[in-house]
């Protein structure tokens, strides 16, 4: 959301490094942590793109919402900017989306043509005053990402973790809840109308996100269990049991 020619000018260089640098994956359970690396599809901000109620579908939403601002006039600010993340923010909280990140980026060159800029406070502290509440890490600031620099590449680097970090902790927050979810459906498979049909759907979605992130046992964990399932209704069904 916010600026789309801003983040068109910067999407090629974020696409490049984001996935350099491996994270570590901690789940719970007692699952082991695992090194992955993470590559992102980045969507503009649409309200029907939001995950509705109900909704079991795993890859068809976005997980992080980022906002992206290169206002430096105080003015502007006031007039525009606050209006726009406001709205943002309004629509992000109507649809439980918790997930957000505001991106300040900042350029020596923008600031020389302005006048009215920064008089006490920058636009970065307003932003964190105006939104962030007790969450101030969810504002940060990209220093002259363009510039062939030591203080532009410290910077990429010190966003790229904070991005890593929020992406990683969302899609865990969205796989556990997924899995719950699968779960429960599981657990009604003996009650009238339950499909096998729809359920494989489910696990399988589970599979592909696994294979995503090249977890190729864990999707095999997925696999195995759904001819496990299947195998047990063959079994009942010959037996005179439910049909799938």
């Amino acid at each position: 959301a916010g600026d789309q020619n801003l983040f068109t000018s910067l999407y090629p260089t974020l696409s490049q490094q984001l996935p350099r640098e491996p994270m570590e994956w901690r789940r719970s359970y007692g699952r082991a942590p695992k090194m992955i690396h993470l590559e992102s599809n980045f969507v503009q901000f649409k309200e029907e793109l939001l995950p509705k109620e109900g909704n079991k579908a795993l890859l068809t939403f976005p997980f992080l919402h980022i906002y992206w601002t290169e206002c430096c006039d105080t003015e502007v600010y006031k007039t525009a900017v606050k209006d726009d993340i406001t709205k943002w923010q309004n629509v992000l909280k109507a649809h439980n989306s918790v997930d957000w990140l505001i991106v300040v980026v900042e350029s020596d060159a923008k600031k020389k043509n302005k006048t009215n800029i920064l008089p006490r406070t920058s636009i970065v502290d307003k932003i964190r005053n105006d939104f962030c509440n007790k969450q101030s890490d969810r504002c940060v600031v990209l220093s002259d990402p363009l510039k062939d620099s030591s203080r532009s590449q410290e910077s990429w680097n010190a966003f790229l973790t904070k991005l890593r970090t929020l992406l990683l902790m969302s899609f865990t927050k969205n796989l556990g809840k997924f899995e719950d979810d699968m779960r429960t459906l599981r657990e009604k498979r003996t009650e009238p109308g339950w499909s096998f049909c729809e359920y494989f759907m489910v696990q399988e979605e589970l599979a592909f996100v696994f294979e995503m992130l090249q977890q190729f046992e864990d999707a095999l964990v997925q696999y195995d269990e759904l001819d496990a399932l299947f195998s047990q209704y063959v079994v009942n069904f010959g037996a005179g049991g439910k049909c799938l």
